[in-house]
């Protein structure tokens, strides 16, 4: 209702313009990209483990190369030396399919032949071929064709024994061998992408009960936080925290002082200022004169009470409503009422309370400031003749008139500074029911308006501190900071 046109702005606009500035909305920036370090680091871990274990299982390889080239080697040449010490009577018999038939059908893994000194087969294996493996080889081992094959001369050169493996037999074994170890590795890597993820998590739930302490508080609340229960990696963030906390304290503290400060060297000049315009209307002996000494104390008293306004919403919007300490809602109604000596003794104004008083936690002085607005705003605007009643019911606590009221649609718009209404009183800041709303989500309650209340007319402003009508966190997100 605190919503007219000001008469007193001389022409300037200064205060419609200053309005008009602080309802300019900021341009919404980007929203910044987000990430998460739990998958990153999830991500670089197991990176370096695969990493890693592709290093090791390639040394491992090379090496199981390695030893097994020297063990089938080995084997060869220990086959190659079992045929040379043959006797000359097993090698006097040749293989017949009666005797190769005894042995039954089976794969050799190696194959071997047995040459006397003209090269001539003297024995052989069933799955060996009827030529020399590799004729005129050195002792030693050499790839011939497919073959891998080792020749080895009995003493007196009298006997050449070479064995054979296959170069493809060979290389599955090893390429079996590297398999397995790849195997390994992405059987590793599917359980360490479980095992990091879950640890993860664990080491990250550590950070919890610092983010937890952040949002349970209340916003007037900026104690350090503890740092006793967090990790060593996080005591330097939140070490940074609690200085953060600590500057944001000592400035709104600084700007309540200042408000203070301001207050009470402003009160001086004002009264000073006022009290020479009233020797002026005294003294003026004819009406061309007194008239516009009335009007400058009129003026006066206007810059008085506006001054008062803005230093009141100056020290609002700081957090003075961020206190928190039990209030009781009727005796700070009879405190209040108290003030407005000549409305309660002409019965235009009077006080209703509605079942036991239920006490609401929030700071005295600013619920003072905020019943002190809505009971002026209802006196100043639903007219001489209304009556304005005080209600405090439970954990609510409302204002009514029975004036003019408002149309409806133009209700959302009179919590915003300097917004008046049409067709009202010429005089009001219009802050009025801007620093209530501002006190009443500081204080976690709810601002409620209403107009007209019944046949058309009245206005009603509610501060309701039922629970659930504000949540803190509501509150904190709604808070403006200062204008």
């Amino acid at each position: 209702m605190s919503a007219e046109p000001d008469p007193a702005d001389d022409g300037s606009g200064a205060t419609r313009a200053l309005g008009r500035l602080r309802r300019r909305s900021p341009v919404p920036a980007a929203a910044p990209r987000t990430w998460s370090l739990q998958a990153q680091l999830r991500r670089r871990l197991l990176a370096l483990l695969g990493a890693v274990w592709l290093l090791a299982a390639g040394a491992a390889g090379l090496g199981l190369w390695s030893r097994t080239d020297e063990v089938l080697d080995g084997a060869l040449k220990e086959t190659a030396e079992r045929l040379l010490m043959l006797p000359e009577a097993a090698l006097a018999t040749p293989d017949t399919a009666e005797r190769l038939a005894m042995l039954g059908a089976h794969d050799e893994v190696l194959v071997y032949q047995v040459h006397d000194a003209q090269a001539g087969l003297m024995l052989r294996s069933h799955q060996a071929p009827q030529a020399v493996l590799d004729p005129g080889a050195p002792d030693g081992v050499r790839q011939a064709g497919d073959w891998l094959v080792l020749t080895l001369t009995g003493p007196g050169g009298q006997r050449r024994a070479q064995v054979a493996e296959t170069l493809q037999h060979r290389h599955a074994g090893m390429w079996a061998g590297v398999g397995w170890l790849l195997g390994v590795l992405l059987a590793l890597l599917t359980a360490a992408w479980w095992g990091m993820d879950w640890l993860l998590r664990r080491g990250f739930d550590s950070l919890e009960p610092a983010r937890r302490e952040l949002a349970q508080r209340p916003l007037h609340d900026l104690r350090p936080l503890a740092l006793h229960q967090a990790p060593a990696e996080l005591q330097p963030w939140l070490d940074t925290v609690n200085g953060l906390l600590t500057r944001v304290a000592g400035l709104v503290d600084s700007e309540r002082a200042f408000a203070a400060n301001t207050a009470h060297e402003l009160r001086t000049p004002l009264a000073a200022a006022r009290a020479q315009a009233q020797r002026l209307v005294q003294a003026s002996t004819d009406a061309h004169t007194r008239e516009p000494a009335q009007a400058l104390l009129r003026q006066l008293d206007r810059l008085t009470s506006l001054a008062t306004r803005l230093l009141q919403l100056a020290r609002v919007e700081s957090g003075v409503a961020l206190q928190r300490a039990p209030v009781d809602l009727v005796q700070l109604a009879v405190l209040v009422i108290d003030e407005f000596t000549e409305a309660t003794r002409s019965g235009q104004l009077q006080l209703q309370v509605r079942g036991s008083s239920v006490p609401v936690s929030g700071d005295v002085d600013a619920l003072g400031i905020a019943l002190r607005n809505l009971i002026d705003n209802a006196l100043k605007h639903g007219g001489s003749a209304s009556r304005v009643v005080v209600t405090v019911a439970g954990q609510s606590l409302a204002v009514a008139d029975d004036g003019p009221g408002l149309a409806p649609a133009l209700l959302p718009a009179l919590v915003r500074p300097f917004e008046r209404g049409p067709g009202h009183a010429l005089q009001g800041s219009g802050l009025g029911l801007a620093m209530v709303d501002t006190i009443a989500r500081q204080s976690g309650a709810r601002l409620q308006l209403q107009s007209p209340v019944a046949d058309g007319r009245g206005f009603r402003a509610v501060l309701d501190f039922e629970p659930g009508a504000a949540s803190p966190s509501a509150a904190a997100d709604r808070t403006p900071g200062p204008r």
